[in-house]
C-alpha cells in the first residue's frame, strides 16, 4: 500500500513538473516583450527628436540591470519560492512600463524602461530557469533551453502587434497595453511555478561539486566564460537593439516590414534557445558554442551586402538563432562547472555578461552610425572580430577541460 502511494506521489510530481514548465513559458513570454524594443526605438526618436544613441541607451540600461536583479532573485528564491519572486518582478515591470508610457524626457525613459524595466525582467527571468532545472535534473540543457525560449517567443508574437498598435494608437498607449499584458500574464504564470520538494532534498545530499559564488569568481574558468559570454551578448544584443533601423537602412524596409523582421528575429532566437540546450546535451556545450561563434563571424561579414528584404531576413534569422543558441547553451555550462546548489545566484553572476553586452553591443552600433556618417559597416566588422576572439577562447576552454577530465579519470 505504501509502495503504491509512493508510486502515485512520484507520478503526481512528474505531472506537476510540466505545469511548472507551462508557468515558466508564460512568465518568460511576458518579459520577452523586452525584445521588441527596436520597434519602439525609431518612433520615440521621431516623436521627441532625440539622438538614436541616446534613446538606445535605455535598452542598454535595461539589459545591464537584468542580471543584477537575477542575482537578487537567486538569493530570494530559496526563501520566498518561485511564485513570490516572479510576482514581485511582474509588479515592478508593470510600474516600469506605466512610467515609460508617460515619459517626457530621457531621464524618465532611462528610469522607467531602463532601470525599473531591467529589474522587473531580471527578477522574473531567472526564476523559470532555476526552477525548471530543479524539476528536470536528467535533461538540464534541453529544459533550460526551453525555459529561456519563452523569452524570445514573447517578442515574436508581440513585435508585429506592437508595430501596428504604434501606428494606430501611438507609442505611449502601446506601452500601457504592454503593462496590462505583463501584469496579468506573470500573475497567472507565477501561480503555476512551485519548487520541487524531492529535488531540494536530493540537492542537500549531493553538494560535493557545488561551488559558492565567491569561490566561483576566484576561478579562471569563470572569467574566461564571462568574457566569452560578453562577446556573444554584445553581438546578439547589437542585432536585437538595432534590427529594425538596420533593415530600414540596408534593405529599405518600411516600418511594418521592419516589425516583421523583429518578429523573425524573435522566432529564430526562440528556436535557437531550445536548440542550443538540446544540442549541448547531445554534443557538449563547447562544441556547440564554437560553431555558433563561427556562424556569427561569417554572417556579420556578409550582412552589409544584403540589400534585399529576403537576404536581410535570412541574415537576421541566422544571427538571431545563433544568439539564442548561445543563451540556451550557457546555463548547462554553469551547471557543469559550478554545480546546482548555488546555481540561481551563480548563473545570475555569469549573466552579468548579458548586461555588459547589452551596453556594449547597441552602443557599438550607435557609435558606428555616428562616426561613419550613417553606416552600420564598422559595427559588423567589430562584431565579427569579437566572434573570432570568442571562438578562440572556446577552443581553449574545450581542450583545457578535456585534458583536466582525462587527468582525473
Amino acid at each position: 500500500m505504501y509502495a503504491m502511494k509512493g508510486v502515485l506521489t512520484k507520478k503526481k510530481e512528474l505531472d506537476r513538473r510540466w505545469e511548472v514548465v507551462v508557468g515558466a513559458l508564460v512568465c518568460q513570454f511576458c518579459v520577452g516583450m523586452l525584445y521588441s524594443w527596436s520597434v519602439f526605438q525609431n518612433p520615440i526618436v521621431t516623436y521627441f527628436g532625440w539622438e538614436t544613441s541616446a534613446v538606445s541607451l535605455a535598452f542598454s540600461i535595461s539589459t545591464f540591470m537584468m542580471p543584477i536583479a537575477m542575482i537578487v532573485g537567486g538569493i530570494l528564491l530559496p526563501k520566498w519560492g518561485p511564485g513570490k519572486v516572479a510576482k514581485l518582478g511582474g509588479l515592478i515591470l508593470t510600474i516600469a512600463l506605466l512610467i515609460t508610457s508617460n515619459m517626457k524626457s530621457l531621464p524618465v525613459l532611462y528610469f522607467g524602461f531602463g532601470f525599473l524595466g531591467g529589474i522587473g525582467v531580471g527578477l522574473v527571468y531567472g526564476v523559470p530557469i532555476a526552477t525548471c532545472a530543479g524539476w528536470f535534473p536528467e535533461k538540464t540543457g534541453m529544459i533550460t533551453g526551453l525555459a529561456v525560449a519563452g523569452f524570445g517567443l514573447g517578442s515574436s508574437v508581440y513585435a508585429p502587434i506592437a508595430s501596428h498598435l504604434i501606428e494606430m494608437i501611438g507609442v505611449f498607449q502601446t506601452f500601457r497595453i504592454q503593462a496590462v499584458v505583463a501584469f496579468v500574464g506573470i500573475l497567472i504564470g507565477s501561480s503555476l511555478m512551485k519548487a520541487p520538494r524531492s529535488y531540494q532534498k536530493d540537492d542537500q545530499k549531493q553538494n560535493a561539486h557545488d561551488v559558492t559564488p565567491a569561490k566561483m569568481m576566484g576561478t579562471k574558468q569563470f572569467w574566461i566564460l564571462f568574457v566569452m559570454y560578453i562577446f556573444a551578448n554584445a553581438v546578439g544584443l547589437m542585432m536585437v537593439g538595432h534590427a529594425s533601423p538596420m533593415g530600414q537602412q540596408l534593405a529599405g524596409l518600411t516600418t511594418v516590414q521592419a516589425g516583421v523582421i523583429v518578429s523573425i528575429l524573435a522566432v529564430s532566437n526562440t528556436a535557437g534557445r531550445f536548440l542550443g540546450g538540446f544540442f549541448s546535451d547531445r554534443f557538449g556545450a563547447f562544441k556547440v558554442i564554437f560553431v555558433l561563434y563561427g556562424i556569427n563571424a561569417i554572417f556579420l561579414l556578409l550582412i552589409g551586402g544584403m540589400h534585399t528584404c529576403f537576404l536581410f531576413s535570412i541574415a537576421v534569422a541566422v544571427l538571431a538563432c545563433s544568439f539564442g543558441a548561445m543563451v540556451g547553451a550557457y546555463p548547462s555550462v554553469v551547471l557543469k562547472f559550478f554545480g546546482r546548489k548555488h546555481y540561481s545566484v551563480n548563473y545570475g553572476i555569469v549573466f552579468m555578461a548579458f548586461g555588459i553586452g547589452g551596453i556594449l553591443g547597441p552602443q557599438i552600433a550607435s557609435q558606428a552610425l555616428h562616426i561613419s556618417g550613417g553606416s552600420y559597416a564598422p559595427a559588423f566588422w567589430i562584431g565579427a572580430m569579437l566572434s573570432v576572439f570568442g571562438a578562440a577562447m572556446t577552443l581553449f576552454m574545450y581542450f583545457h577541460t578535456t585534458i583536466f577530465s582525462r587527468k582525473n579519470e
